[in-house]
């Protein structure tokens, strides 16, 4: 009697993790996946120069990753509507990899000429 019971109790449990293993309402089909950046942008300087015609940005890239990375940064010039007026690219680096928790750092000059009000810099790190 007890085999009986032991082998339909088990017949039972093993049939309920069927179904759920098979898409029952325990089980998710679709796995979301997250990201959020994998760097942080220090020392970011924008100093204008030669009369305010140029606008001289350094910086340094801190990579979070956990592999090496290499790439470069588009920086944004924006006015006071935080509209992009110009922007320009930078190797970071020379091009070379950072390792996980350093720093590669970015130096560009660019020509504003006639580009009234600039307010704002943002830096923006592309991998490669």
């Amino acid at each position: 009697m007890r085999i009986k019971l032991l082998i339909a109790v088990s017949f039972i449990v093993v049939l309920a993790f069927g179904i759920n293993a098979f898409g029952g309402s325990g089980t998710r089909k679709d796995t979301f996946t997250f990201s959020a950046p994998v760097y942080e942008v220090e020392d970011l300087i924008a100093e204008l120069q030669n009369g305010g015609n140029i606008v001289l940005v350094s910086g340094k890239i801190r990579n979070l990753s956990h592999h090496s990375v290499r790439g470069y940064v588009i920086i944004y010039l924006k006015n006071d509507k935080d509209k992009v007026v110009r922007s320009i690219e930078a190797d970071v680096n020379d091009k070379a990899y950072i390792n996980h928790g350093k720093t590669g750092g970015f130096e560009t000059s660019v020509n504003i000429g006639n580009i009234p009000d600039i307010q704002n810099v943002v830096v923006e790190f592309i991998g490669k």
